[in-house]
């Protein structure tokens, strides 16, 4: 009986951006004073490309540029994640989790037993080995582990 593998799906082929020169004279005029967020959407390419381009070109940010915007990024930064509602409140804890918390006195067994440790370590890395063969190889990850990009 012979096993048949479905052939190897190949990685798509990363397209090469072409830098026009109204994109680079946008990236030397726009790139010291602008976020790079905002500037690559503008442009239409990746955030890391943009800053390998500059890097190239050899372009900084503006001197003091954090610094200047700091109350600006605070507050996108705060927009983004917002602080839980209960922050702060005395004796506030996440319902039906009280059988789940460690008791005074308890420990973890990961934080005191070096051999579990390392079955631990042992059994995890063999199954990301697996999953990532079955991806080379074309099959169904038997896992919930994302490993497209390895």
């Amino acid at each position: 009986m012979e096993l048949y593998l479905p052939p190897i799906q190949k990685r798509p082929k990363r397209y090469k951006i072409t830098w026009t020169g109204e994109m680079i004279s946008t990236l030397k005029r726009e790139f010291p004073v602008e976020y790079n967020r905002t500037l690559a959407k503008k442009l239409g390419v990746s955030m890391r490309s943009l800053i390998r381009k500059a890097r190239e070109f050899g372009i900084d940010k503006e001197p003091f540029f954090l610094e200047k915007r700091r109350a600006e990024i605070t507050k996108m930064a705060m927009d983004a994640h917002p602080p839980h509602p209960h922050k702060g409140d005395p004796g506030w804890c996440i319902p039906n989790s009280e059988h789940t918390r460690f008791k005074p006195g308890q420990v973890s067994l990961m934080s005191v037993d070096p051999e579990l440790v390392e079955k631990v370590r042992t059994k995890r890395n063999e199954t990301i080995r697996k999953e990532k063969l079955r991806i080379k190889w074309g099959l169904e990850p038997k896992t919930k582990l994302n490993l497209i990009n390895f």
